[in-house]
C-alpha cells in the first residue's frame, strides 16, 4: 500500500506546473519565462490566461503585462478573454495550445484582428558575443506587407520581414540612425532615430499596426496613420 501511494504521490508532482512571477523563480529549477503584448489594433482590453492563472491584466493594445511569468511546463494552454470576464463561463477570445522550452524567454503576442485573433509566440533571442548586440524586428502590424530593417542611407540588416513573424540581426555595438521601409523599396514607413547598443545587449522592435480609432480619424481626414514602433529590452 505504501509503495502504490509513493507511486501516486510521485505522478501527481510530476503532472504540477508551477507558475509564478520572475521575483520569485528561485522555486523553479526548470522553467520557460515569457511576457504577454496586446497587439490587436481594434481589440478592447484583455485579460490573458496561462493554463489557469491570469498573467495578464486588462492590457490596452501595445501594452505587455506588468509581470514577467515563468512556468514549469512546456506546452500551456493561452486564452484571452475581454477584460473583466469570468473565464469560467464566458468564450474565450482565442485560445491556443502553445509550446516553450525550459531556460529560454518568450515574447507571447495576442495577434491580428478581433475577429482572427491569433495567439504568435516568439522566442527570444541568444545573448550576442562580446563587442555585438542583437536586435530583432517582430512584424505584427496585420495588413501591412513586408518590411526592411536598415540604416539610414546605408545597409539593410533585415530583408522582408513579413506578420507575423520575427527576424533577428547581430552588429558590431555602437551608435546607429535606423528606420523601416517597404520591403524591397527605399520607401521609409517609420524613422527609427538614433539609437545606441551596448555589447551584448538585447532588443526588439515591434512593428504594430495603427489603433483602429488612429486609422479611422486618418482616413476621415484623407491621410493614412502611421505604424506604431517599440523599442524593447529582451528579458
Amino acid at each position: 500500500m505504501n509503495s502504490l501511494l509513493r507511486i501516486l504521490t510521485s505522478a501527481v508532482l510530476v503532472g504540477v506546473m508551477l507558475l509564478s512571477s520572475a521575483g520569485v523563480t528561485h522555486a523553479v529549477t526548470r522553467a520557460a519565462c515569457f511576457r504577454i503584448l496586446h497587439a490587436s489594433p481594434d481589440a478592447p482590453n484583455l485579460d490573458v490566461y496561462v493554463n489557469r492563472t491570469r498573467v495578464a491584466d486588462n492590457i490596452a493594445y501595445t501594452q505587455f503585462s506588468q509581470r514577467r511569468w515563468c512556468i514549469a511546463a512546456t506546452i500551456v494552454l493561452v486564452r484571452a478573454f475581454l477584460a473583466g470576464a469570468d473565464p469560467n463561463t464566458t468564450a474565450p477570445l482565442v485560445s491556443s495550445n502553445i509550446t516553450m522550452a525550459f531556460s529560454r524567454s518568450y515574447v507571447i503576442a495576442i495577434a491580428n484582428r478581433l475577429q482572427q485573433l491569433q495567439v504568435v509566440v516568439l522566442e527570444n533571442p541568444t545573448v550576442p558575443l562580446a563587442g555585438q548586440f542583437s536586435l530583432r524586428v517582430v512584424h505584427l502590424a496585420v495588413d501591412v506587407g513586408g518590411v526592411d530593417l536598415a540604416v539610414t542611407g546605408g545597409a539593410v540588416w533585415l530583408f522582408n520581414v513579413v506578420f507575423p513573424t520575427a527576424q533577428t540581426t547581430t552588429q558590431p555595438a555602437g551608435t546607429y540612425t535606423l528606420e523601416l521601409r517597404q520591403a524591397g523599396t527605399p520607401t521609409v514607413l517609420a524613422s527609427l532615430g538614433t539609437l545606441t547598443f551596448r555589447s551584448r545587449e538585447r532588443k526588439t522592435i515591434y512593428v504594430l499596426a495603427p489603433s483602429a480609432a488612429a486609422a479611422m480619424d486618418a482616413t476621415a481626414r484623407g491621410t493614412t496613420a502611421p505604424l506604431i514602433t517599440l523599442v524593447e529590452p529582451d528579458r
